[in-house]
Parts: C-alpha cells; sequence; structure tokens
C-alpha cells in the first residue's frame, strides 16, 4: 500500500497542473520552458521548420540572444487548435516574429488538490476491497478453527 501511494505522489508531483504567464523577464535562463506565440509573418518564414498554420510553440530554452530564441520544441499549436508533439528538436525563432512569450509554472493548489483526492480514492479503494475480503488483511489474530 506504502509503494502505490508513493508511486502515486510522485507521478502527480511529475505531471502537476501547470498554466502560463507571460515572462517577467527579456531574457529567461536556459532550461525555462517557454511557450512562444508566432506572428503570422513568422509561421510563413518558419513553415518549412515547423510546419504550416502554426500559432505557438513550446518546449526548454536552449539559448537566446537579443535577435533570437533557440527552442528545444515538446510541442506546436496550430491555429486551428491540434496539438503536436514533438520530440525536444532545437528550432531557432527570430524575436521578431514572436507576439508573445510565456513562462509555464506549476499551479500548486490544484496539483495538491488532485494529488489529495488521488491518494484519498487509493485509500478508500484499498479498504473497501480489504473489507470484501479480495485483499487479505493481517490482523494477527488465530486462524479459524477447521
Amino acid at each position: 500500500m506504502r509503494d502505490c501511494v508513493f508511486a502515486s505522489i510522485v507521478a502527480w508531483a511529475a505531471a502537476g497542473c501547470y498554466y502560463y504567464q507571460p515572462l517577467a523577464t527579456p531574457d529567461p535562463t536556459p532550461g525555462t520552458y517557454l511557450s512562444a506565440t508566432i506572428t503570422d509573418t513568422g509561421a510563413d518564414h518558419l513553415a518549412r521548420t515547423i510546419g504550416p498554420d502554426v500559432r505557438s510553440v513550446r518546449g526548454r530554452l536552449v539559448s537566446s540572444d537579443s535577435a533570437r530564441l533557440t527552442l528545444a520544441v515538446m510541442g506546436v499549436s496550430l491555429h486551428h487548435g491540434e496539438n503536436i508533439t514533438w520530440r525536444g528538436e532545437a528550432v531557432t525563432v527570430n524575436r521578431e516574429y514572436l507576439v508573445q512569450l510565456d513562462q509555464r509554472r506549476l499551479a500548486k493548489g490544484r496539483t495538491i488538490l488532485i494529488a489529495g483526492a488521488l491518494i484519498t480514492s487509493l485509500v478508500t479503494t484499498y479498504k473497501v476491497f480489504q473489507g470484501v475480503g479480495l485483499i487479505p488483511s493481517n490482523t494477527g489474530g488465530n486462524p479459524p478453527p477447521k
């Protein structure tokens, strides 16, 4: 039981709930997870690299300077709503093609709420199955007479 709860907590801590907020500094540190919203002109210029009809690119910042950002892309959002998963391929985007740059943040309250609900449901399920007899209990008592 303890291992199951621990594994669940680790899984939720790794996944978590996230939100995006505008970048606080114009020069983010490498490793920061960003979402870069692209202009229509930028989408046209980057069509060969990231595909047509791109609205935004999400990924970890590899490097940046005053003219461009290089991201290890984890996902691309298209104008019509489709999201495409990438595997961390490096893409360089000129800053002139950016409408907005957002940083991903952990939503601590929502993550804790969901993790608490998950743990409560796991413990409840465990207790129900133990009460029905599907999971043997260690009461330490004597075995029933034959």
